[in-house]
């Protein structure tokens, strides 16, 4: 199985200006997903996306390669699926390599274990009717209790049951899970017929909300530092 790695790492984050760059643990956050991926052994290539000339020469340094400059179209907010798919075809169509898998990976999140990567590959290998393996957590509300909300009007819970009764007890709610952005593992080929992250049908890998962070904003950098802090 051939196994690409494509790491997301543009050069016009706003909330935290080159983002992808910054330190944590006394290296940039691109070093992280480079080494992580670097690390597995099923991966054998690792590629960095990007725009920015600072970013390409860190990941150039790191290890990875950085085949070409990502599109204008492409580096701003767009779904994340359009940056693997641009990828996967510039690998295909100019260097003639299919991959029969993709990881896609960012700097955002740093702590992204190799065990936890390894399961996820190991995932979609275990079910051939798969397209694609991503991360979880355990949601810390229940969507039992979320409520439709807007000033004079009545309330209404999201699912349409009471507050009462079984429906007050956390014990009786069934437990759910939201989805994390640590890594998403596909399958090339349905990807690219339908490029979806998730495609139709997926798994997980559960990953502890203790051990994940998901840097988006100047306080989640702060606290991945102290994170990262012997």
């Amino acid at each position: 199985m051939r196994v690409l790695a494509v790491i997301h790492a543009r050069g016009g984050s706003k909330r935290i200006p080159l983002k992808n760059i910054q330190e944590v643990g006394g290296k940039p956050l691109l070093a992280y997903p480079i080494l992580l991926a670097r690390s597995v052994a099923r991966i054998g290539r690792v590629l960095v996306s990007t725009d920015h000339p600072r970013i390409k020469e860190i990941a150039l340094e790191h290890g990875a390669e950085v085949p070409f400059v990502r599109p204008a179209d492409i580096s701003e907010d767009v779904p994340s699926e359009l940056v693997t798919a641009h990828a996967l075809r510039f690998v295909m169509e100019q260097e003639s390599w299919r991959p029969d898998i993709c990881v896609t990976l960012t700097p955002a999140t740093p702590f992204t274990r190799p065990a936890d990567l390894e399961r996820g590959l190991e995932l979609l290998l275990e079910h051939p009717e798969w397209d694609s393996v991503v991360t979880v957590r355990k949601a810390a509300e229940f969507p039992h209790w979320m409520i439709e909300y807007a000033p004079g009007q009545p309330c209404h819970t999201l699912l349409g049951n009471p507050l009462d009764g079984e429906y007050n007890v956390s014990q009786n709610l069934r437990r759910y899970h939201y989805p994390l952005g640590a890594f998403f593992i596909n399958r090339v080929e349905p990807f690219l017929a339908r490029p979806s992250m998730y495609g139709r049908t997926w798994g997980a890998v559960e990953l502890s909300a203790d051990d994940h962070i998901d840097i988006d904003e100047p306080a989640e950098l702060e606290k991945a530092r102290r994170l990262a802090t012997p």
